[in-house]
């Protein structure tokens, strides 16, 4: 399937200078970068993106991570990858979300394998927090962020405006404003509020 795939370096990333060697790594597969920017990320940018933890415990945590609230440098690096079954190989190469997991019998080190980690979270007086069963709360400092498949049009259009994507490669609709600007024509939201109903 041709596909779009959000690949976010975040600000643990950008400290651990991890941008050459991730590109190199994504280049080897058939997949062309056709959007890229570098954003210090909004408190409301990290929300959406992370819409779908709204209710969790965490929650507030991994926005504070996205904004570069626990690193040097807080802005992320975004690419917009486009190619067959992008996000697959794209996460093939990133790993699972807990850096810590692996496949069994296989060698291969994803790249969040590598340079992930996972930091147990803290109050404001430096004591571990809980979640509602009594389990220590982490938080997953994994580098990176590869979209699913699934949710590549609502974060692509979340990430990217309509002119930030080469034209020739643009997958989604897009309609002309007033202003003569570019809009997508089913925004972020709407891509959100489909998503959300169909669950």
């Amino acid at each position: 399937m041709l596909e779009h795939c959000l690949m976010l370096i975040k600000p643990d990333g950008v400290e651990l200078s991890l941008t050459g060697e991730v590109i190199t790594h994504l280049d080897r597969e058939d997949l062309l970068i056709v959007g890229s920017k570098t954003i210090e990320v909004s408190r409301e940018l990290a929300a959406a993106h992370y819409y779908e933890h709204r209710e969790k415990t965490f929650f507030e945590d991994i926005v504070k991570y996205l904004t570069g609230g626990y690193h040097s440098f807080p802005w992320v690096y975004a690419f917009a990858y486009w190619g067959e079954d992008a996000c697959t190989k794209i996460r093939n190469i990133v790993g699972r979300t807990n850096p810590l997991d692996t496949d069994q019998g296989k060698k291969i080190v994803t790249l969040r394998q590598k340079y992930g980690r996972n930091v147990i979270i803290l109050d404001d007086f430096g004591n571990e927090r809980f979640d509602e069963k009594g389990h220590v709360l982490v938080r997953y400092e994994n580098v990176l962020h590869a979209s699913f498949s699934d949710m590549s049009e609502y974060e692509i259009k979340l990430w990217f405006r309509p002119e930030e994507l080469l034209s020739q490669y643009r997958l989604y609709p897009v309609i002309e404003n007033e202003e003569g600007g570019l809009e997508w024509l089913h925004p972020a939201e709407d891509v959100l509020r489909q998503r959300c109903s169909c669950h």
